[in-house]
């Protein structure tokens, strides 16, 4: 797999770009991912620039070294010595010369601890290739350029932003919702559920970018609303729809893409290279002829030999805001502070979209001194786990008086809502409490 100069910026861009915009305090300084009009965006954290500390810094190094496997080839320690993007790209270079093969993707750690998968380079390139066969065979329109809402850094954003694109030789353009470009006929646009569900939304107004006949949309991550795939795929006013076609894959980062579907709740069709065995296990034939089993993470009702439905997830995981969010592992997270004695999170489907909320129990009844220290963890970079707790948390919180069975003791019930922020898969913990945690 040949990643040239151009391709290793765009990902050393969004890598550097995502992990800078989960730290606390950086989203508003950060500005765009992706910049109109620029070959690429190159985040600066220098002393001149976003001014990160050492902390920061190793953080930002070990994530660079870690998607090139740079150890392989003993360049870690050069990602730390660089202070942006651009270098960066310089540096994955010259590693992946020397020697560092493969590519490492990272989960979001929103179902737990964040996981480093390791793929073989030929089967990324084989899957890219199979997708290619989809999409000749759904009698789609000739694809003719490929926009990038997604980032590159992804397994996602790589198969469908540089592999496919390479393999279709047709242009790349990366975009951002509030920097869109032209639509044109044969395009193929990549994103994910938030913002194709901001899409649906603003399709129709009389601001939004005109929608050309042959546009096909892609989408990945988690299955899209029905209503809004409808939105997207049923005729406008004008008597077209906004897309031609809208393609559901299925996968994830341990699996790449399994599976896809064009309606909102139909079955799931096997992506050309997998199978189903004898045994009614998930298998990839490779490029060497050989058959690699996968495990996904939900319960599957298979329909005929190639074809399912999803049922739930086998993890006890719920979808918030279009990523897999483990309520167990938030409620441990919330215990994790020290003025906080108990916690229980569950997803509440009566509000659209579906989101957290978390009942928590707090040890001691001065209100005021808990919320501002409540606030001040939530607000703040934290060392070690408490730092990785206040990154991966939901936002907003509303009080409603709750009565612990656990306890017994009455404590505040905090809606919590996931933060759908595109470019970082990640959930955090609101900046502030809306309204008073008062305990009686």
């Amino acid at each position: 797999m040949t990643l040239d100069d151009a391709v290793l910026l765009r990902i050393c861009r969004d890598l550097a770009w995502s992990e800078i915009n989960a730290m606390p305090g950086m989203a508003t300084r950060l500005g765009q991912r992706v910049a109109r009009g620029e070959p690429a965006y190159a985040p600066d954290w220098s002393a001149s620039g976003l001014a990160l500390d050492s902390l920061a810094r190793m953080q930002l190094a070990t994530a660079a070294a870690v998607w090139c496997n740079a150890y392989d080839a003993g360049f870690e320690d050069l990602f730390l010595a660089k202070r942006s993007a651009l270098d960066w790209a310089d540096v994955m270079k010259r590693a992946r010369s020397a020697g560092a093969q493969q590519v490492t993707f990272s989960t979001s750690g929103s179902t737990g601890a964040r996981k480093h998968v390791r793929h073989l380079e030929d089967r990324l390139v084989n899957e890219a290739q199979a997708w290619v066969k989809v999409l000749a065979s759904g009698a789609l329109p000739a694809i003719q350029r490929v926009v990038m809402l997604a980032p590159t850094h992804h397994i996602y954003g790589l198969i469908w932003g540089v592999l496919l694109p390479k393999a279709l030789q047709v242009p790349v353009v990366d975009a951002e919702l509030a920097d869109m470009p032209e639509w044109r006929p044969g395009d193929l646009v990549v994103a994910v559920l938030d913002q194709w569900a901001w899409l649906a939304k603003t399709a129709s107004s009389s601001t939004a970018h005109a929608w050309p006949p042959g546009v096909v949309g892609i989408s990945s991550t988690a299955p899209l609303p029905a209503d809004v795939q409808t939105a997207l795929t049923s005729p406008r006013a004008g008597g077209t729809p906004t897309l031609h076609r809208l393609l559901q894959i299925y996968g994830s980062t341990e699996t790449a893409g399994v599976a896809w579907r064009d309606t909102p709740t139909g079955d799931y069709e096997l992506a050309p290279q997998c199978t189903r065995s004898a045994a009614g296990e998930l298998e990839r034939r490779l490029p060497d002829g050989q058959t690699s089993a996968l495990t996904v993470q939900d319960e599957l009702h298979w329909t005929d030999a190639t074809r399912f439905q999803l049922l739930r997830r086998s993890d006890q995981s719920v979808q918030v805001g279009g990523h897999n969010v483990s309520p167990t592992w938030v409620a441990d997270q919330l215990r994790a502070h020290p003025a906080v004695a108990d916690a229980s999170v569950r997803l509440d489907t009566l509000t659209s979209p579906a989101r957290l909320k978390a009942f928590v129990v707090m040890r001691h009844d001065d209100a005021s001194n808990q919320r501002a220290a409540f606030e001040a963890w939530a607000s703040t970079p934290c060392p070690g786990t408490q730092r990785s707790a206040a990154s991966a948390m939901a936002a907003r919180c509303r009080a409603t008086p709750w009565e612990s069975p656990a306890t017994g003791r009455k404590a505040s019930l905090l809606g919590y809502l996931a933060d759908t922020a595109s470019a970082s898969p990640k959930l955090r913990l609101a900046h502030k409490l809306s309204q008073s945690m008062s305990l009686t």
